[in-house]
């Protein structure tokens, strides 16, 4: 195997930005010519904090398949979202487009914020304009999907409306029974702790539109969970289009809020006994006014516990569902033509500096960074740790590039396959992050991560600076430090770099500052 250079990979790439010098994927044409047989399984979690994976080094979290994923593929550790909530990067997967060009800078909300049409050139727009059969099921997040010719199909989407008569049609011996000592709230049981602060917050008058305090044991067994529902559908298309050339994407919304989980998952977790990181401790004054802020507060150690309890609980549910999954790829012997993807659309605090869940305005590591694992038997190199820094935008070409498929000159990413194929060298190119600047110009930042430094630049004029080779839980802005300035003034320079590649139209106010 010929092993080409950093320099070689960027130049065939056309930049870490532009994908549109990329040949029409010669690596692809070769593999299109070996067999006509090439599957896509995207498989997708919701907040999903990079470090919740056995395979990643947690010794608490159980995860058997995820782990059996990355033994026989490629795990990324450093790949890092588009922007840290659902929307905007989930349309940069299927685009491999920033979201300041794909438009989705805030999460899709009715009228507020439109979602995708069909106008959109996105991954399964291609692949099924050249046959493949495209499904997604699952939490979509990006308008109507029958607004894409790709998902028009027979099943192409799975109505909620089956599944809720499903639900109710299980008799009330199905579910799981209250125990002692805990309240039953709806089909939920709250510990004592729980149910007092879920009560409270129904109570407050400015209460954010979602309930964060939806927390404990889920009394529907997991077999009859929506996204139990969902995988033996996912089953039910590989079994019916194993003959075919598919892209399925199955989307689940745990492990994010609410945070229920049934037994025996809830039950597999000790809360005293759930690992908070060491930056655990007072929420940074600059964020204590946000919804992370505001809710971590008012949880107390003991009910994060209990959060990170029914969390942990959700992946390793979540990952029951991938091995069934899993098995059925090789049931029908189809894991030799099926590229599998898997990965989450940002992370969660999980306790880091005070906080939990997403929505605050920074660039922690824990809500940008998130878990990439792809396998493809002949191809990807069974148990690779690839440290070179990917983001939510290289996706797209790298199906694309895999399907021996033109890639579009729209996408901005670039393909992985050099990569996961051991034909490039982990290298050092940064990763990019970004919050805002659509229609509304304030509240936006940008961000820049290498292996040695975090950098980020917000609207109004505050930065962020921290040295991950020296202070890897992000502890101490260096911004005003002077010793710092210069590498400062130089990740600064590649933000302006980054932003000239892709238009970015926070171009102008960077270029001043």
């Amino acid at each position: 195997m010929v092993e080409i250079t950093r320099r070689d990979f960027i130049k065939a790439a056309g930049g870490f930005v532009s994908a549109a010098a990329l040949s029409p994927g010669l690596l692809g044409e070769a593999l299109a010519q070996e067999s006509k047989r090439f599957n896509i399984l995207f498989l997708m979690t919701d907040q999903h904090c990079h470090s919740v994976m056995r395979c990643a080094g947690n010794q608490v979290v159980h995860t058997p398949n995820l782990d059996r994923l990355a033994a026989e593929g490629a795990r990324f550790t450093s790949s890092v979202c588009a922007t840290p909530f659902s929307s905007p990067t989930r349309a940069s997967f299927i685009t491999g487009q920033w979201p300041h060009t794909h438009g989705i800078v805030k999460n899709v909300d009715g009228n507020k914020v439109k979602g995708l049409d069909d106008s959109v050139i996105a991954t399964e727009q291609v692949l099924h304009d050249k046959g493949h059969r495209t499904f997604h099921m699952g939490k979509w997040h990006l308008g109507n999907p029958v607004d894409l010719r790709c998902y028009r199909r027979e099943r192409d989407l799975v109505s909620t409306d089956a599944y809720r008569q499903v639900r109710k049609s299980l008799h009330e011996d199905q579910w799981y029974k209250v125990r002692s000592g805990e309240t039953q709230i709806g089909d939920v049981a709250y510990t004592a702790e729980m149910a007092e602060i879920h009560k409270r917050w129904a109570e407050e008058k400015n209460r954010a539109e979602q309930d964060l305090t939806v927390i404990g044991r889920h009394l529907l067994p997991a077999e009859y969970s929506f996204e139990s529902w969902l995988t033996d559908r996912c089953i039910d298309l590989i079994r019916k289009y194993g003959d075919d050339n598919f892209m399925i994407t199955w989307s689940v919304s745990p492990p994010h809020a609410a945070w229920i989980v049934p037994d025996p998952y809830y039950s597999m977790y000790d809360p005293s006994k759930m690992p908070l990181p060491a930056s655990w401790g007072e929420i940074p004054e600059v964020y204590k006014d946000s919804s992370a802020g505001h809710f971590s507060s008012r949880m107390g150690e003991k009910r994060i516990r209990e959060m990170l309890r029914c969390y942990y609980g959700q992946v390793t549910m979540m990952d029951w569902c991938i091995g069934r999954i899993l098995d059925a790829l090789q049931e029908h012997d189809l894991e030799k033509d099926t590229l599998v993807v898997f990965t989450s659309d940002h992370g969660d605090m999980q306790g880091a500096h005070g906080m939990v869940c997403k929505s605050l305005p920074g660039y922690y590591d824990e809500i940008v960074r998130t878990p990439l694992i792809v396998r493809y038997p002949g191809k990807v190199k069974p148990g690779a740790v690839i440290d070179t820094h990917v983001n939510s935008v290289d996706l797209a070409p790298t199906f694309l590039d895999y399907a021996g498929v033109q890639i579009p000159n729209s996408v901005q990413g670039v393909s992985l396959r050099p990569l996961l194929e051991g034909k490039v060298r982990n290298d050092d190119r940064p990763a990019f992050c970004e919050r805002g600047l659509g229609s509304e110009k304030g509240g936006w930042s940008r961000m820049i991560r290498t292996h040695e430094w975090k950098y980020a630049y917000f609207a109004d004029g505050r930065r962020e600076l921290f040295n991950l080779a020296r202070d890897p839980h992000e502890m101490k802005n260096l911004a005003d430090d002077s010793s710092a300035a210069a590498d400062m003034k130089s990740l600064h320079k590649k933000l302006i770099d980054q932003a000239e590649k892709s238009k970015d139209p926070a171009l102008q106010f960077l270029a001043k500052a």
